[in-house]
C-alpha cells in the first residue's frame, strides 16, 4: 500500500471515530435532565403547612432546579400514600414560583464537614389553598402542570370541640440537624418510630433547628427525604435558631395576601385546643417589640381565653436548667415571656435548644413559686402516664405553668453539665444517649405527653416518661 492510500484509510479512521464521539455525546446529553424536563423540574423538599385556619387551609411549598410552575391537585379520598392519582375528580390551585439563592457540597463531599459548598439556584414554590372540607382526607401531588410528585395524603382538622371528637394526638420532635447527609438517618430512625408510636397524628410540631447549616441546601433536602411519609403529614415549624434566616423560605405560613407569620410566629386552633407558636431569632438578643405585642394580643383574645388548653411552642428555652439556661439571651427572654405566659393561663410550654429532657415543676410567681398539685396515673396505649392536676383555692384547678423540653430528634446530643439555678424548679433533667420524640395525646379534660429514647442499631425504643396536665 502506497503512502497516499495510508493517508486516505488514517484520516477516514478518524473521522469515524469523531462521528461516533458526537454521536455518544448526544445521547448522553439527551439523557441528562434538562430545564423544562421532568429531572429539572421533579419536586423535592415538600413541606406541608397550616393556613390560618387547619379545618378549611393547607399550605404547600417545595423546590426545583429548573424554573417552572406552581400547582397543587387534589380530591377527597380514602386512598392510601403513592396510589394512582384521578386527575379527573382534582381541584387545582395555582401558587408562585421565586428563585433562591443557596449552597451545595461540591460531589463527593456529601458526607464532609468539612467539605466545600458552590453557590446554586434552586426555585422554591408555594401554593395556598382554601375552602377544603373540615374532617377530610385528601389525595394530592405538586408539580408544574405535566411533572408531578408522587401522591401524598393530607387531613383537615374537624368541626367541633375536644368534646365532640374525643381528642387529637400529634407527634412532637425538635433539633434534628446534622452536620452531613449521614446524620440524618439519626433523624430518620426517630420519625419513623415516632409514625409506629402515633399511628393517625394530626399533625407534627418540630421545635426547630432543622439542620445545622441553614445554607447548605443538601442538609434540607437528608431532612426531607430521609423521613419517609412526612410529605403526608402536616408540620407545625417553629424557628430555630440555626434555621431562622431561611425559615420562611421552606415553610409557607399564613393565607395568601394575609399578615399572619410574615415574621415567623403565628397561631393556630386546632379544635378549641389554642398554639402560640413564638420565633426567638425575631430580636437582636430578647424578643422583639411587635412579637411581645403580638403574643399579649393572641394569648388575650377571645380563642385563647375560651380554649380547652393553652400551648405555646419555642425554639430557645426560657426555663431550663442546663447548657443555655443562664445565657444572656435566655436571661432576657424568660423575664419577658413568664409573666405573660402566667397572666393568661399557658398550661406547657414546649421547649427545644438544649438537646436534653427537661420536665419543670408547674411554676408561678415570675418562675419561681411551685403550685401545688395531686398526682393520678393514667394508661394510654399501655404505658403508664403520671397525671398532675394543680391545686387551687377552694378545691378549683390552680394556675401554673409546666415547661417541657422533650429533647433531640437528631444526631447531636449535648453532654455539657447542669447549671445550679434555684430560679428554676426542675423536676425531672436528663442527658438522652440517642434521638427522642414525643406522642402529645389531647382530651378536653387532658394533656398527656410520652418520650421515647430510640435506638436505632437495635430498631427499639425505650420511654423516658409519661406524664400529663390533668384538670
Amino acid at each position: 500500500m502506497d503512502q497516499k492510500n495510508k493517508k486516505q484509510i488514517i484520516i477516514f479512521g478518524a473521522v469515524i471515530a469523531l462521528l461516533i464521539v458526537i454521536i455518544a455525546v448526544v445521547f448522553i446529553v439527551a439523557s441528562l435532565p434538562q430545564k423544562g424536563e421532568n429531572g429539572g423540574n421533579a419536586p423535592f423538599d415538600l413541606a406541608l403547612t397550616f393556613g390560618d385556619d387547619p379545618r378549611t387551609q393547607k399550605n404547600f411549598s417545595w423546590f426545583t432546579k429548573a424554573e417552572c410552575e406552581a400547582v397543587v391537585e387534589y380530591y377527597i379520598s380514602d386512598a392510601e400514600p403513592g396510589s394512582a392519582f384521578d386527575q379527573s375528580r382534582a381541584a387545582s390551585s395555582i401558587g408562585f414560583t421565586d428563585a433562591f439563592e443557596t449552597n451545595c457540597p461540591k460531589e463527593g463531599e456529601e458526607n464532609s464537614a468539612s467539605g466545600k459548598l458552590e453557590q446554586v439556584t434552586l426555585y422554591r414554590h408555594g401554593v395556598y389553598v382554601d375552602g377544603l372540607e373540615p374532617g377530610a382526607t385528601y389525595l394530592y401531588r405538586v408539580g408544574d402542570g405535566k411533572n408531578w410528585s408522587a401522591s401524598h395524603t393530607f387531613t383537615t382538622a374537624p368541626e367541633g370541640t375536644l368534646a365532640d371528637t374525643g381528642g387529637f394526638s400529634f407527634i412532637i420532635v425538635a433539633d434534628t440537624q446534622g452536620f452531613v447527609k449521614s446524620d440524618y438517618e439519626f433523624w430518620a430512625a426517630a420519625f419513623r418510630k415516632a409514625s409506629e408510636q402515633c399511628e393517625a397524628p394530626a399533625f407534627m410540631v418540630h421545635l426547630g433547628d432543622f439542620t445545622e447549616n441553614q445554607d447548605n441546601a443538601l442538609l434540607w433536602e437528608s431532612y426531607f427525604t430521609l423521613a419517609s411519609g412526612l410529605a403526608d403529614l402536616t408540620t407545625v415549624p417553629v424557628a430555630g435558631n440555626k434555621d431562622d434566616e431561611v425559615f420562611l423560605d421552606y415553610f409557607l405560613l399564613g393565607t395568601q395576601g394575609g399578615v399572619t407569620g410574615l415574621n415567623g410566629y403565628y397561631s393556630f386552633d386546632y379544635m378549641n385546643v389554642h398554639f402560640s407558636v413564638l420565633n426567638t431569632g425575631d430580636g437582636s438578643k430578647d424578643l422583639s417589640k411587635s412579637q411581645i405585642k403580638w403574643l399579649t394580643k393572641d394569648l388575650s383574645s377571645d380563642s385563647a381565653r375560651g380554649a380547652a388548653h393553652r400551648i405555646v411552642l419555642i425554639h430557645k428555652a426560657p426555663y431550663s436548667d442546663r447548657n443555655h439556661a443562664d445565657d444572656s439571651e435566655i436571661t432576657e427572654i424568660r423575664a419577658q415571656l413568664l409573666p405573660l405566659f402566667e397572666e393568661y393561663g399557658v398550661d406547657v410550654v414546649l421547649e427545644g435548644h438544649d438537646h436534653y429532657y427537661f420536665r419543670s415543676e408547674p411554676a408561678t410567681g415570675g418562675g419561681l413559686v411551685k403550685v401545688d398539685y395531686s398526682t393520678s396515673v393514667k394508661t394510654i396505649d399501655g404505658e403508664e402516664v403520671t397525671a398532675f392536676k394543680l391545686s387551687g383555692e377552694d378545691g378549683e384547678n390552680g394556675s401554673g405553668v409546666f415547661y417541657f423540653m422533650p429533647g433531640a430528634s437528631g444526631v447531636k446530643q449535648h453532654n455539657k453539665g447542669f447549671r445550679d439555678m434555684p430560679e428554676i424548679l426542675t423536676a425531672v433533667s436528663e442527658l438522652m444517649s440517642g434521638p427522642t420524640f414525643c406522642i402529645c395525646d389531647v382530651e378536653e379534660n387532658g394533656i398527656y405527653f410520652r418520650t421515647y429514647c430510640v435506638d436505632r442499631y437495635r430498631n427499639a425504643v425505650a420511654l423516658v416518661e409519661g406524664w400529663g396536665i390533668e384538670k
